[in-house]
């Protein structure tokens, strides 16, 4: 998981105007079975979406950074539309009024979006309608939009992410969003390992060489440096698949230098 940012970026007008106007009705229904019949009847309107949100993310999904491996990607409602369970399971009633938001919208990998369903669980201050603050919610999901949450988690050498602290809420919220999201997949694990295992090949051979141009510079080997620092930098880049995993791969090392790619 990396930071998604999308600043400057907004969906066409007329989709925001329709979105709205659907809104609109959602507010203005006077039951839970209308609501649902507009939220059913216009399941299309969010996934016109669909490539826009992938334009943010270099094609990727938020949660895991994969294109592929983690199945066909979908747009996901962060807040779940109808339903949003508890820690315990129980229906706390779900955001209709957010079903037509954009920016509730997350691109999800099929294998997470089936586990995470109808999961959305807050620890105070749920919001329950479109009058109470969502921002005010205490809630265990870590979102890729929020920069502080993408590092609440890291990655091994065996391909798993696990969170960064072993207690507290921090910790919570990381181990609820992997459960949740199944972002321990076997298939996510070993397309994970081995970008690590290739990452700290490359760090291997760069240091080595390092040690022996220190000792014997050579016009040669300094471009054998240069050209292996390059590959290790687009492994790094936003685009690039599980680039959090190779930043933790760097990290792991000690090495300055690596490190330095790293941040």
């Amino acid at each position: 998981m990396i930071h998604i940012d999308r600043t400057d970026f907004e969906p066409d007008v007329d989709w925001v105007n329709n979105a709205d106007a659907l809104t609109q009705q959602l507010i203005n229904s006077p039951d839970e079975i209308s609501r649902n019949n507009i939220i059913d009847g216009n399941e299309g309107v969010w996934r016109e979406l669909k490539d826009f949100l992938l334009s943010i993310s270099f094609n990727k999904c938020w949660y895991s950074e994969a294109k592929d491996v983690y199945n066909h990607l979908h747009v996901d409602h962060f807040r779940p539309k109808k339903i949003a369970l508890g820690i315990d399971k129980v229906n706390y009633g779900g955001y209709w009024w957010l079903a037509f938001a954009w920016r509730n919208y997350r691109v999800c990998g099929g294998v997470g979006n089936v586990r995470k369903r109808d999961k959305f669980a807050v620890r105070n201050n749920k919001s329950n309608d479109p009058n109470t603050p969502i921002e005010d919610e205490l809630f265990y999901f870590l979102d890729p939009c929020e920069e502080e949450d993408v590092l609440k988690i890291t990655f091994n050498q065996n391909g798993e992410v696990t969170p960064i602290t072993t207690t507290g809420w921090d910790y919570d919220r990381a181990r609820y969003t992997i459960e949740s999201l199944n972002l321990n997949f076997k298939l996510l694990k070993e397309a994970r390992k081995e970008i690590w295992i290739k990452s700290s090949t490359l760090v291997s051979e760069i240091q080595n060489l390092m040690e022996q141009n220190d000792l014997a510079p050579s016009v040669l080997r300094r471009g054998q440096i240069k050209e292996k620092i390059k590959h290790l930098k687009e492994l790094v880049q936003p685009s690039a698949e599980f680039s959090a995993t190779v930043k933790a791969c760097l990290l792991s090392t000690g090495l300055v230098w690596a490190s330095k790619i790293a941040a």
